[in-house]
C-alpha cells in the first residue's frame, strides 16, 4: 500500500475543508455588514443553518483526517478500529480516513437505524392516551 499517496490524498482533502470554512467565514461577515429586508434576514438565517451544518459535518472530516494522519505514522492506517482487519483499497481511495471495513461499517448503520427507532418507540411511550383511550383502560369491558 502506498502510504504517501493516502497522506498526500489527506493533506489536500484537508486543506480544501479549512479554505472552504475560511471562505464561507468570509462571507458572512461581508453579508452581516450590509443593510437588508426581512426576505434577506430569512436568507441569511437558512444560510447560517446551512453553513452550521457543514461545518458540522467538515469538523468531523477534519478529525477523522487527522486520525488518519497519525495512523499513517504509527503504522496503523488502513486497519479496521472494530475487528482488526485490512480495509480494501477501494475504500481507502473513495474516502481516505475511513476507520472501518464495509462489514463492520454496515454492521455500525444497522446497530444506529435499530438505536433510532428505539427512541423514537420511547418518544411515542411517553404520550398520555388520549380520554377515550384512558376509560377504556380503567374499565376493560367483558366481550
Amino acid at each position: 500500500m502506498d502510504l504517501e499517496k493516502y497522506r498526500q490524498k489527506l493533506l489536500e482533502k484537508r486543506e480544501q475543508i479549512l479554505k472552504s470554512l475560511e471562505e464561507s467565514a468570509k462571507t458572512d461577515i461581508n453579508e452581516k455588514s450590509g443593510v437588508g429586508d426581512d426576505a434577506d434576514t430569512v436568507t441569511d438565517e437558512i444560510s447560517r443553518e446551512t453553513y452550521y451544518r457543514l461545518t458540522q459535518a467538515d469538523k468531523e472530516t477534519l478529525y477523522l483526517i487527522d486520525l488518519a494522519l497519525r495512523k499513517i505514522d504509527n503504522g496503523t492506517y488502513g486497519i479496521c478500529e472494530e475487528c482488526g482487519a485490512i480495509i480494501g483499497e477501494k475504500r481507502l481511495e473513495a474516502i481516505p480516513w475511513v476507520r472501518l471495513c464495509i462489514d463492520c461499517s454496515q454492521n455500525e448503520e444497522i446497530v444506529r437505524l435499530f438505536q433510532q427507532k428505539n427512541e423514537e418507540e420511547m418518544i411515542y411511550n411517553i404520550i398520555p392516551p388520549t380520554i377515550g383511550e384512558e376509560e377504556e383502560s380503567k374499565n376493560p369491558q367483558a366481550e
